[in-house]
């Protein structure tokens, strides 16, 4: 049990203080309206280029499926975006992680004004936008190979949840 306990503690670090799956919040939107924001992964600390653009291609993919906007985000109300930080246990190469998908926009477009969360965003250069709707969680890999296939599926997992919501409100 004494090696658990680095685990324990890194999970605890990533895990998020609220997720907010309202798919009320999705209402005011329609498909032309949300489009694919950036994907994003960090691995202790720094960007890792790889990752990234293996996340990103895999978003631009499942938003397509989705039948969600191919406008660049910013010339959009509402866009999606997935970030991941990715740290080590202190065991070896187990890895720890937490990722997240959320919809946001830079403008209040919404009815559920009390549930939102008010948060900075740094797309080159930062500026205030509003989270609609997240969803993310937080999970161990054995190695880099096991953790690309894992941030893979938990995108796909996130997207799932996101269509279920927009189903929902649509």
């Amino acid at each position: 049990m004494k090696n658990f306990r680095p685990l324990t503690l890194a999970l605890a670090v990533l895990t998020s203080a609220s997720a907010s799956r309202l798919p009320a919040n999705l209402e005011p939107f329609g498909q032309e309206q949300v489009c694919v924001g950036r994907a994003e992964v960090i691995v202790r600390g720094q960007p890792d280029k790889k990752l990234t653009q293996a996340a990103q291609e895999l978003l631009n993919k499942t938003a397509a499926a989705q039948k969600l906007s191919a406008t660049s985000y910013t010339d959009c109300p509402a866009w999606l975006s997935y970030r991941v930080e990715v740290g080590n246990t202190g065991q070896d190469k187990l890895m720890v992680y937490g990722a997240t998908l959320s919809l946001v926009t830079p403008k209040l477009e919404t009815k559920a004004v009390g549930n939102l969360k008010n948060e900075t965003f740094d797309y080159d250069g930062g500026f205030e936008y509003v989270t609609l709707w997240d969803a993310g969680g937080q999970d161990i890999a054995f190695d880099a190979e096991n953790l690309t296939f894992r941030l893979r599926a938990r995108l796909l997992d996130l997207m799932d949840s996101f269509a279920t919501d927009w189903r929902k409100s649509h």
